[in-house]
């Protein structure tokens, strides 16, 4: 099989947490650069979609979407269970798994409607934005609640699950490129991130220099609230 990824962004790096975790060693992984003009061609000839990663399987068969690669990844390698043993787990990891995504997909709208990085690419609007960041931070609430119910350490309990490779890929982003951090008052959330950031899984390629340079520091860009200003309308996204 052969992954293609931006191995530090957003949406790959889940999956190289993931590939970390369960120790799976066999794929060739294939990384774009993104400050090559000329790697958006070569995506292009990988996927149609023009986005990473992309799975290609044996037989040629190509899996455009995160999620998808992990399920079938956790499917082809069962071991260690990622996944749950009993319907019940599964569920409760795939509810965590849908809050996490979620939180990945708001702070990419936040990103692309707020942050300088996109403004040349399309149109900046900060009211999307500030919409954005609040529903952000209603997932990162949910994420702080469910590790309350499911008392740890990790978010769906004692075992290790895809939800926590998705929830760390987007808080570690959100932190080390746009500067977004956790906000104090989720206690909860806050300690699993300092204790899942200290497994190896946690270290990260590193990021292209001049991309950090206009990246970070979102909260900034143009407005004059914080993540916790924002908490306060945070119930009113759905």
């Amino acid at each position: 099989m052969k992954l293609y990824e931006l191995n530090w962004a957003l949406f790959p790096r889940r999956i190289g947490i993931y590939l970390s975790e369960k120790g799976i060693t066999d794929i060739d992984r294939i990384a774009f650069d993104a400050m090559d003009p000329e790697s958006l061609g070569r995506l292009r000839a990988v996927s149609s979609f023009g986005t990473v990663p992309v799975l290609q399987t044996e037989d040629g068969h190509k899996i455009r979407s995160s999620i998808a690669i992990l399920e079938y990844l956790e499917d082809r390698y069962p071991q260690p269970n990622m996944i749950g043993w009993s319907p019940a787990a599964q569920a409760r990891t795939r509810e965590t798994m849908s809050i996490a995504d979620e939180a990945a997909l708001q702070l990419g709208v936040w990103a692309h409607k707020g942050s300088p990085v996109f403004a040349g690419m399309e149109e900046q609007h900060p009211a999307t934005a500030r919409f954005a960041a609040a529903a952000y931070l209603k997932q990162l609430e949910r994420l702080d609640l469910v590790l309350t119910e499911n008392q740890g350490p990790f978010l769906t309990g004692s075992e290790n699950t895809i939800a926590d490779c998705i929830a760390m890929a987007t808080l570690q982003f959100a932190a080390d490129v746009y500067g977004v951090h956790l906000p104090e008052r989720l206690e909860k959330l806050r300690a699993w991130y300092e204790f899942f950031r200290q497994r190896p899984s946690a270290i990260c390629p590193p990021y292209p220099k001049g991309f950090l340079a206009v990246a970070h520091g979102l909260p900034d860009h143009g407005f004059d609230w914080s993540l916790d200003d924002v908490g306060w309308n945070a119930a009113l996204v759905g």
